[in-house]
């Protein structure tokens, strides 16, 4: 970001820290340290810290803990540079720290000038909130007579089709009738059949007898069968008929009665 406009934006508040060579607050003294206008040598690290330290536990009650985070970054940072400047290994780790030292305070400008690009972008009207856009040309419809003739037409048809079912009534619906051998029709047969044979026979023996192919008459044949037996069972029930079974699943033999011979 140009300095002009990092410039323009308001110093956030920092502890403000007096020692030999320096008097101003910390930010201000990274920067000044950056620059190379204030000797990071000549500085008395124990008195920053003293200072820096009676600053943030003033300031516990007054400012979010975000912001005094950034100022421990910035002490740290500068303790650090001491550090190494005051206590090198050698003069090549002395030409080093020098060295790191000022890449250090290098990142801290970066993030210093990020940081005042964001509280400038924060401070711009929001669109949507304090600016507002213009509004949109509403889109032109038909035309009103086009839209009434459009309705009466529709209800036109609408009207056409409600007179037309009007006048036909609905067709009910009728599923069509199974060709089955039915109860009442088996009862008949076997009270003919049985007077007929007193010795009885399988049930198979009393079905009818049923013309066509056997792919067209299987229902009605199972259905003979079922009726059958039912009737079997109600005339056994009446005393006109006995059923016998020798096993389970095995042919059943319907024989009738004394009284109905």
């Amino acid at each position: 970001m140009p300095e002009a406009l990092a410039g323009n934006l308001p110093r956030p508040l920092a502890p403000v820290l007096e020692v030999e060579g320096f008097a101003g607050p910390l930010d201000f003294l990274v920067e000044m340290v950056r620059r190379e206008r204030v000797d990071l040598r000549q500085l008395s690290i124990l008195a920053l810290i003293d200072q820096f330290v009676t600053a943030l536990e003033a300031s516990a009650a007054r400012v979010p803990l975000e912001q005094r985070g950034n100022w421990v970054v910035l002490a740290s940072q500068l303790v650090l540079l001491k550090s190494q400047m005051l206590a090198p290994a050698s003069p090549a780790e002395a030409e080093g720290a020098e060295q790191a030292a000022r890449r250090q305070l290098a990142r801290l400008e970066e993030l210093a000038a990020m940081r005042a690009a964001a509280n400038w972008l924060a401070a711009r009207p929001q669109l949507g909130h304090e600016v507002h856009a213009r509004g949109q040309r509403e889109q032109q419809g038909r035309p009103r007579a086009e839209r009434i003739l459009a309705f009466l037409e529709a209800t036109l048809v609408m009207l056409e089709g409600r007179v037309g079912r009007e006048a036909e009534p609905p067709a009910t619906y009728r599923p069509p009738a199974s060709d089955l051998f039915r109860a009442p029709e088996a009862l008949a047969r076997l009270r003919q059949l049985l007077p007929l044979r007193p010795e009885g026979g399988s049930l198979h023996s009393f079905l009818p007898r049923l013309p066509g192919p056997a792919a067209q008459t299987r229902l009605k044949r199972r259905s003979a069968l079922a009726s059958t037996f039912l009737a079997g069972l109600e005339l056994a029930r009446d005393g006109d008929a006995q059923l016998e079974q020798a096993a389970p699943f095995h042919e059943v033999f319907i024989r009738p009665q004394p009284s109905m011979a």
